[in-house]
């Protein structure tokens, strides 16, 4: 299965940073487990901090163009947050962008509040296996649909282009009301670990750059990285062994057929109807609509003309 957010030991042994080390002491209130944590991550070359002197003078410079491709940037900065657990890249990117859109989950969060995390993301794949493995390509598209987003997905093969996905970011930067979420290796970019899942924040047309909003911000900060040469392009490209295909990129969209009454019918998950689901596991959870909601021809039809490129 193609997971995500592979953020185990052995993969973050294998890098120049060392772990802290720390003296053996009697403190019971000391674990030993400290002496093979990491505090963050620097970020390799070619990957720009957007706190830094250069990320700053990208943002200036991107959101004070003519074209200004900084639009979907507020709506996420709103709502950024970091995961959970290490394996939740996904869930955690998921549950920021639906809260970015402004689209109600039709169920209690916490008190009498309506709101997104992670926890709520509980359809199409157990809770207690995301944790462990992360979620696949296929199954967040299955969840961004379970709650009640238009999601249009792209596997980055050798028919898509770069300039589609280049024009993909162009639109999707230049407004708030859809947001590019990408599934990429990590090992491309010269960062540790591998699978993850981030949403692209904006985009600076001079210099070709994308800002990633990484919801692993214990690990990396936000940061600008190239759209091609070893960079987002090559990234989404590198196949993923266990699925023999490469990963690649959804658009997530407001659906207008998601009514607020629609929304509050809360349906169990059908967990049997997953594309990736070989088990037929019992549903764990409520979900606005049916698991692995299929658009109906209408909405299916304001996906494919409003896209950029071929669905794939």
């Amino acid at each position: 299965m193609e997971n995500c957010c592979e953020c185990k030991q052995k993969q973050e042994e294998n890098t120049n940073v060392k772990p802290l080390q720390v003296q053996q002491t009697d403190n019971p209130q000391t674990s030993p487990t400290i002496q093979n944590s990491f505090h963050r991550r620097h970020l390799p070359e070619g990957c720009i901090a957007f706190s830094s002197s250069e990320g700053r003078k990208l943002f200036m410079e991107a959101i004070n163009s003519s074209d200004n491709y900084m639009q979907i940037y507020f709506p996420l900065a709103e709502q950024f947050i970091t995961q959970a657990e290490p394996a939740y890249c996904g869930l955690a990117t998921l549950a920021m962008c639906l809260n970015a859109l402004q689209i109600d989950p039709g169920r209690l969060w916490k008190g009498p509040w309506r709101w997104f995390s992670e926890e709520l993301l509980d359809c199409c794949k157990p809770l207690s296996v995301a944790k462990e493995k992360g979620i696949s390509l296929t199954e967040f598209v299955c969840l961004a649909r379970c709650n009640g987003v238009l999601a249009e997905d792209y596997r980055a093969t050798n028919d898509f282009t770069l300039e589609q996905f280049r024009d993909i970011v162009k639109q999707s930067c230049a407004t708030s009301s859809e947001i590019v979420v990408l599934n990429y290796s990590r090992k491309v970019l010269g960062q540790t670990g591998d699978g993850h899942f981030s949403p692209i924040g904006g985009y600076h047309a001079e210099r070709d750059m994308v800002l990633l909003m990484d919801v692993a911000r214990f690990k990396y900060p936000p940061h600008w990285v190239k759209l091609f040469s070893v960079h987002v392009f090559e990234a989404m490209r590198l196949v993923v062994k266990a699925m023999n295909k490469p990963r690649g990129l959804v658009i997530l969209r407001e659906n207008p057929h998601a009514t607020d009454s629609t929304l509050l019918q809360l349906k169990n998950c059908n967990q049997e109807n997953c594309p990736d689901n070989k088990q037929g596991v019992a549903a764990v959870g409520s979900a606005p609509r049916s698991c692995c909601y299929r658009p109906s021809a209408a909405e299916a039809s304001a996906v494919t003309n409003s896209s950029v490129a071929t669905q794939l």
